[in-house]
C-alpha cells in the first residue's frame, strides 16, 4: 500500500501542509495548463487519459495514454515532489515501476538531481507541474481540505482556540482574513493582465460555478469558448458537458451542483445579459467606496448591501443564481478582479459580505468560538479567517 508522502510549502501566511495526493488529483482532474505542453526534453506531450489512479503498490497511474512527439504510448505515470524522490524511493531497483513512461514533478530542484531511469535502464520523459498550474498550491490544498472538512462533525482544535482570550481571536480571524484577500487579489490581478475584463470576468465565472472538483473542465471550456462564442445562437450545455465528458467528477453532487445543470443556467445568463462583464463594472463603480468602520451589521446597514447584492444578482445573472452560490461567485471572483481592475477598492465589502458555500462546520466553529453572534453576524471575512486556520494546521 502506497504512503501518503507529505511536504511543507511556505505559502502566502506561513508553511502550510501539502500532501502527494494533492499533486495525484491535480494530474487526475488535469487541473493545469494542458495546451502545449513540454517535457523537460524538449518533446511535446497532450494527455489522452491520465490513467488509472493505483492506490496499491507500484506506479501511481497505470494505463496513461500519452501522445508523445506525435507518437502514442501507453505506460504509467509516477507522481513525486521532486526528482530525486525516485532515487530515494528506490524506484530504480523496482519491477513495479519498469512500464512508467512519464515522471510528474512538483517543482525543480536546486540541485541537480541524478537521472531516473527504470530497473531496466528505461528513461522516462519528466514534466513539472509547478509551472503549468491555474491556482497557487495553497488553493488546490484548500480544496482538498474543504472535501475532507464536510466529513468530520467538529474542528478537533476548537477547544485550543477558545482558550485564547476574544480580543487575540479575532485578531488572528482577521490576520489571515487579510492574507488570504491578498492572496485572492494577487491571481486576480495575473488573470486580468493575461486575459483582460471580460475574458476573465467569463473565466472566473465558469470555474466557480465548477465547484471544486469540477474547475478544471470548467476552465477549459472558458478558454476554448470565450464569451462571444457563447453569445452565439445554438450554443448548447449538453453539448458543452459531452465534451469534457470524461472529466467531469460526478461523486456526491447534489443534482443542483451538477456541471451539466451549471453550464445550462450559464448560457442563460449569457442569452439574457450578453455583456454582463460590462454592467458588472458599472454597477460596481456605483458602490460607495471608502473604509466603514465598525463592525459587520454597521457596514451593511451604511451602505444598504442587502438591497446593493440583490440589484447586482437580477442586473447582471438575472436572479439565476442561487444566494449562496452568487455570494460565492461575488467573493471569490467579482470583488478580488474588480479591485485589480480599479474598479472598486472592494477590501471592505468582501470582509463584510455574506458568505458563500461553506461546510457546517466552519459556521458551527465560528460560533462556538464565540466570533459571530447577532450583533458581529457570519460574513466572509470571518470563514475566510476560518478556512486559513483550517489549512495552516493540515487537518
Amino acid at each position: 500500500m502506497q504512503t501518503d508522502h507529505v511536504e511543507e510549502i511556505q505559502g502566502l501566511y506561513g508553511p502550510f501542509t501539502l500532501t502527494e495526493r494533492v499533486v495525484q488529483k491535480i494530474w487526475l482532474r488535469q487541473d493545469f495548463a494542458t495546451v502545449g505542453l513540454l517535457t523537460v526534453s524538449g518533446k511535446t506531450l497532450e494527455v489522452k487519459d491520465p490513467g488509472r489512479w493505483n492506490l496499491q503498490e507500484g506506479s501511481d497511474f497505470k494505463e496513461a495514454r500519452l501522445i508523445v512527439d506525435g507518437v502514442e504510448i501507453v505506460g504509467d505515470v509516477e507522481v513525486h515532489f521532486n526528482v530525486s524522490d525516485w532515487h530515494s524511493h528506490q524506484h530504480e531497483c523496482d519491477a513495479n515501476f519498469d512500464r512508467v513512461v512519464l515522471h510528474l514533478v512538483l517543482h525543480p530542484e536546486r540541485r541537480n538531481p541524478n537521472p531516473v531511469q527504470t530497473s531496466k535502464g528505461h528513461v522516462p520523459e519528466l514534466l513539472y507541474l509547478m509551472p503549468l498550474l491555474n491556482r497557487d498550491l495553497e488553493s488546490y490544498a484548500m480544496d482538498e481540505a474543504l472535501l475532507e472538512l464536510e466529513h468530520q462533525d467538529e474542528l478537533e482544535w476548537v477547544a485550543q482556540f477558545i482558550e485564547k482570550p476574544l480580543a487575540v481571536r479575532l485578531r488572528i480571524l482577521r490576520e489571515r482574513a487579510e492574507a488570504r484577500w491578498q492572496q485572492k487579489l494577487t491571481y486576480a490581478q495575473q488573470r486580468l493582465q493575461d486575459e483582460g475584463w471580460e475574458a476573465a470576468c467569463h473565466s472566473y465565472a465558469l470555474e466557480v460555478l465548477g465547484y471544486a472538483r469540477n474547475r478544471a473542465p470548467m476552465l477549459r471550456l472558458a478558454a476554448k469558448y470565450p464569451l462571444a462564442a457563447m453569445r452565439a445562437n445554438g450554443m448548447n450545455g449538453d453539448d458543452l458537458f459531452a465534451e469534457e465528458a470524461a472529466h467531469w467528477k460526478l461523486n456526491g453532487l447534489r443534482p443542483a451542483n451538477h456541471p451539466r445543470r451549471r453550464l445550462a443556467q450559464y448560457l442563460q445568463i449569457v442569452q439574457q445579459q450578453p455583456h454582463w462583464p460590462e454592467r458588472l463594472a458599472a454597477c460596481l463603480k456605483t458602490f460607495p467606496q471608502g473604509e466603514v468602520c465598525g463592525s459587520t451589521s454597521v457596514f451593511r446597514k451604511t451602505v444598504e448591501l442587502p438591497k446593493r447584492r440583490t440589484a447586482l444578482n437580477g442586473l447582471i445573472f438575472s436572479g439565476a443564481l442561487a444566494e449562496q452560490r452568487f455570494n460565492t461567485m461575488v467573493v471569490d471572483a467579482f470583488l478580488p478582479l474588480a479591485t485589480a481592475a480599479g474598479v472598486l477598492d472592494a477590501f471592505s465589502y468582501w470582509i463584510h459580505w455574506s458568505p458563500g458555500d461553506s461546510p457546517d462546520a466552519l459556521r458551527r466553529f465560528l460560533k462556538h468560538a464565540c466570533v459571530t453572534n447577532r450583533q458581529n453576524p457570519q460574513s466572509n471575512g470571518w470563514n475566510q479567517g476560518a478556512l486559513a486556520l483550517f489549512l495552516e494546521r493540515g487537518v
